[in-house]
Formats: structure tokens, C-alpha cells, sequence
């Protein structure tokens, strides 16, 4: 098995509760997130969710991945794979206010895989593309806070 841990951050001119809005639309992720086909929430509530998300994985295949949201309203949303092709896969969003109306947005992801996911996970962290991924994330988010402002 092998365990993959990436983290990015970004500065976004807008306030935490904002951006937590952001990450809390997990309808709006498809438009944001341009590796996500489609998400079909299961079931909400007022602190988690459960949807299933169609994305690419590794720019080679696509998945349906039964993924659970938890929200930790205003400074976090935690994203675990409940069924898919890794062994563990977690990810986080962590916002920090900062002075004069900015955030700090925080990403985070840990992959635990093995076998031929494995394989490739290792080739896909080499290629730098996990942490572009995660670095267009942080990105679309600040585009999207920062445009709306």
C-alpha cells in the first residue's frame, strides 16, 4: 500500500463565511471543478452529506465515487470516500480569516492505494498533476469568491 498526503493554500480577498458557502454548494462543484462530470446528492443534512461524484481519475478513467461531506460550519469541509477505487481517500478544505476580509483556503488530501492504483498514484504525484489538480481547485474557488464580491 502506499499513502499520498498533498496540501495547497491560497489567499482569497473575501470573507471566511463566503467561501464556506462556496464549499458547502456541492451542486456548483461540476462548474468549479473541471475533473468533476457530475455529483447526485443522496441525502443532506445540516452537517454532512452524502452524493455520488463522477470524476476523472488521473486524466485516464472516470469513476463514480460515493463520497460523504462533512461540514464544520464556517472554517472547514471534510470530503471522504465512502466507496471507490482507493483503499482510503480523504480530502479537507480548512479556511482561516485573516485581516482586512481575507481567508486563508487551505487544501488538503490523503490517499491511501495499492496495487495498479498504486502504481499510478506514484507516477501521477511524480508528474506534479495531483498537486496542479489541488492547486486549480484553491484557484477556482478564489475566482469564484473574488468575482462574486
Amino acid at each position: 500500500m502506499r499513502t499520498f498526503r498533498l496540501v495547497v493554500s491560497v489567499d482569497i480577498k473575501a470573507p471566511v463565511e463566503m467561501i464556506y458557502d462556496i464549499l458547502s454548494d456541492l451542486e456548483s462543484y461540476p462548474k468549479m471543478f473541471r475533473y468533476l462530470h457530475d455529483i447526485r446528492v443522496v441525502r443532506r443534512g445540516e452537517t454532512e452529506a452524502v452524493a455520488n461524484v463522477h470524476e476523472d481519475m488521473f486524466g485516464i478513467l472516470r469513476v463514480w465515487v460515493l463520497t460523504k461531506f462533512r461540514f464544520e460550519k464556517p472554517t472547514k469541509v471534510m470530503v471522504e470516500q465512502i466507496r471507490g477505487p482507493f483503499v482510503k481517500a480523504i480530502g479537507w478544505f480548512q479556511l482561516e480569516a485573516k485581516n482586512g476580509g481575507w481567508t486563508t483556503l487551505t487544501h488538503g488530501a490523503e490517499l491511501i492505494a495499492e496495487g495498479a492504483l498504486g502504481h499510478l498514484g506514484i507516477l501521477f504525484l511524480k508528474t506534479g498533476e495531483a498537486r496542479r489538480r489541488m492547486t486549480q481547485e484553491v484557484l477556482a474557488v478564489k475566482r469564484r469568491a473574488e468575482s462574486d464580491l
